[in-house]
């Protein structure tokens, strides 16, 4: 009998042994985490499966879709996955989203844990990704005393000119102009960088990185992240693909929070940096900053740089696509800008004072927000709402899209992009409706809105001044109708091939382009 023990156990190979030991520990994990019970009912959701519950249900493709017609199907505005540990409860509604993420904040600001992001990836770093705490509040008061956005109010005036008489010159191809435009914007007021290419490097760094973190933070992307205990699976064994674009997240991670901040050391060591909040950062520096504070202005002045790379870019593509598909919106909006400007390029002393523009930026982030599903948050303690139970460090996400699709909040047809939507009776800015949670919610919102809504602005205003943007055509002539939808993981995508034309709306303007793009 012993040695026909002995014989089965050298038959399997180490292998088989930590399979059937890993499988062993997640199976002790699961009974336990479904074991404990719950001080209330929980919102409802799919039925789900004994012992491994709703992780096969999470949908790969198109999760904000699937969510809110879930929330439909069950007539519940929240809809709950219970997964190994905490459930995933998805917010469908505007309603209950603000009441739980921005009147309950002081609750709701923590992250879950994120084991690939935060564990593997090491990219905590980031503030969008920080779990709340003391190090998460120091960094925000950080990035407001280094981060003020009227210091780089002249970088964003230039940018803007210069996508100007860049389209000036494009007989089609827009996309690239606009991605330059944006990344001129952040890299020249974060480090004094200057670029010409959307092909840059530093521009290549920063959107590829908020793209490959931008799937990774949904529940579901990463089966580690619903076992943690797998972040210990050897690398050289059958499985272990996670840890490889885990060590490639890492390096791009690196690059993109120090490789920009080294390029403005060595210019300040020429003499020949250019004006920039990391220039004006180490211009002050005394020998005797500490390291803690060096490490923390250049991650803050990363995160303002990641953040910025591709919601932006993805906002005025929309915005371009949407003057294109509504000639009447866009003539009315050319009219009101004439009117204001009184034959002249903006500039920010005109910033909040047309109205219809203010409507104009909002409506181009409700109808198609950046990014449709929010970064998870986790309540630090046990809540209840609307009868239902919400249990301590469950996931909570915002489904973006249903919430800004939501008709008892922003009015009927919320499938049709309409400003006036944002505007009073009176043709006033609506105090009371936004578009804001494009950039999330609470004390965890982007806290580079403002800086990228005051570029949207001046870039939206600046283009209706001086460019007609028409719908490409097909053989016949006719104005072509794309649709415009995300993709299966989320990223926004516009038709392939499908290019609007920019045409000078007199040679006056084409004058203005010319003489303003010189000086900035």
């Amino acid at each position: 009998m012993v040695n026909l023990l002995t014989d089965l156990f050298y038959r399997f190979s180490l292998v088989h042994w930590a399979v059937v030991g890993v499988v062993t520990f997640v199976l002790i994990y699961l009974t336990k985490a479904f074991g404990k019970g719950h001080a209330g009912t929980l919102p409802p959701g799919p039925r789900g499966w004994p012992i491994i519950g709703n992780v096969f249900d999470i949908p790969a493709e198109y999760p904000w879709k699937v969510y809110r017609r879930w929330g439909q199907e069950f007539d519940s505005e929240i809809i709950t996955l219970k997964l190994p540990g905490p459930p995933l409860l998805v917010l469908n509604s505007a309603k209950a989203a603000d009441e739980l993420l921005i009147k309950r904040s002081a609750i709701y600001s923590d992250r879950p844990r994120m084991v690939m992001l935060n564990e593997l990836v090491r990219a905590d770093w980031n503030l969008a990704l920080m779990p709340y705490g003391e190090r998460f509040k120091a960094a925000r008061k950080m990035f407001n005393k280094h981060i003020d956005v009227p210091y780089c109010r002249p970088q964003a005036v230039a940018a803007v000119r210069k996508c100007l008489k860049d389209l000036l010159a494009a007989t089609k191809h827009h996309d690239p102009i606009i991605r330059l435009m944006t990344g001129r914007f952040i890299l020249a007021s974060g480090y004094g960088i200057d670029v010409d290419s959307a092909d840059d490097p530093y521009i290549e760094i920063s959107e590829t990185f908020i793209k490959s973190i931008s799937h990774a933070t949904q529940r579901g992307a990463f089966l580690v992240d619903a076992f943690p205990i797998l972040k210990y699976w050897p690398s050289s064994l059958p499985g272990a693909g996670f840890k490889q674009v885990a060590a490639r997240l890492r390096k791009l991670a690196d690059d993109a929070r120090t490789l920009p901040f080294k390029f403005t050391q060595g210019e300040l060591a020429k003499g020949t940096a250019k004006r920039s909040f990391a220039t004006r950062f180490l211009e002050t520096m005394r020998e005797d900053t500490p390291r803690s504070e060096i490490d923390g202005v250049e991650a803050i002045i990363g995160n303002m740089y990641i953040a910025g790379a591709d919601t932006t870019v993805l906002a005025m593509r929309t915005f371009v696509l949407a003057m294109a598909l509504n000639p009447n919106i866009q003539k009315k909006a050319q009219q009101i800008v004439d009117a204001a400007l009184g034959g002249r390029l903006p500039d920010f002393n005109d910033f909040g004072k047309i109205p219809y523009i203010d409507a104009l930026v909002n409506e181009t982030l409700r109808w198609k927000p950046p990014l449709p599903i929010s970064i998870p948050h986790g309540p630090i303690e046990d809540d209840h709402y609307n009868g239902f139970f919400i249990p301590k460090g469950s996931i909570v996400v915002a489904n973006i899209c249903a919430i800004l699709q939501d008709e008892e909040a922003y009015g009927p047809n919320t499938d049709l992009f309409n400003p006036e939507r944002f505007l009073t009776h009176t043709g006033e800015l609506s105090k009371n409706l936004n578009a804001d949670v494009a950039f999330g919610y609470g004390r965890r919102q982007c806290p580079g809105k403002v800086m990228a809504k005051e570029l949207m602005w001046m870039a939206i205003t600046s283009i209706l001044a001086t460019f007609d943007i028409h719908s490409a055509a097909d053989e016949h002539g006719v104005p072509l109708k794309p649709n415009v939808d995300y993709g299966p993981i989320g990223n926004l995508n516009y038709p392939p091939h499908f290019e609007c034309s920019f045409v000078p709306r007199s040679s006056q303007t084409r004058t203005w382009i010319e003489d303003y793009a010189d000086e900035a």
